[in-house]
């Protein structure tokens, strides 16, 4: 934050419970910072700034309504969209991913270099083993969201999407 400290990944792992979701968090609450909801700024800030735990903003009733009148309309405006508007945004995300996946490579890079990786510090055997052997590897869905089918089918973006115990959507 320009007006002072930032909290770091590690004072969020208490909610996010691994390294690559606080990170994702991290990443999460900074653009929320400058996104266009007011309360979803506040929030934000408020925990980059850690004047406010992530847990406190999380069960807060005003910013909890405020991320899911967000979803809301994130969920409506996917399932207005065509089958071709579908298809490019599954595109787009794959890209994106890509684009992410690279970038957190990246900054482990950077983080690593600037450990000084001697002996017993850095990367350890099993770390570079599990991006380089594909046994280990951890595995990643071919497809955004892991669908099947392409973004048109069985769980993929977009499409007909089929009727819920509560009926269509």
């Amino acid at each position: 934050m320009p007006d002072g400290r930032e909290v770091d990944q590690a004072e969020l792992l208490g909610v996010a419970k691994d390294e690559d979701r606080a990170r994702s968090l991290l990443r999460a609450l900074r653009t929320l910072s400058t996104g266009p909801d007011p309360k979803l700024r506040e929030m934000a800030r408020g925990v980059l700034r850690g004047d406010l735990t992530a847990e406190q903003a999380f069960t807060d009733p005003e910013y909890t309504a405020a991320l899911f009148s967000g979803a809301d309309k994130i969920r409506r405006a996917g399932e207005r969209r065509t089958d071709a508007e579908a298809r490019e945004a599954g595109e787009r995300f794959g890209e994106w991913q890509q684009a992410r996946r690279t970038e957190d490579e990246r900054e482990d890079q950077d983080q690593g270099e600037g450990q000084g990786q001697g002996e017993g510090q850095g990367t350890s055997q099993s770390d570079t083993a599990s991006r380089t052997d594909p046994r280990t590897a951890p595995q990643q869905p071919a497809r955004p969201w892991g669908g099947v089918g392409g973004p048109g089918g069985l769980g993929g973006l977009g499409g007909s999407r089929p009727a819920g115990p509560f009926g269509p959507r």
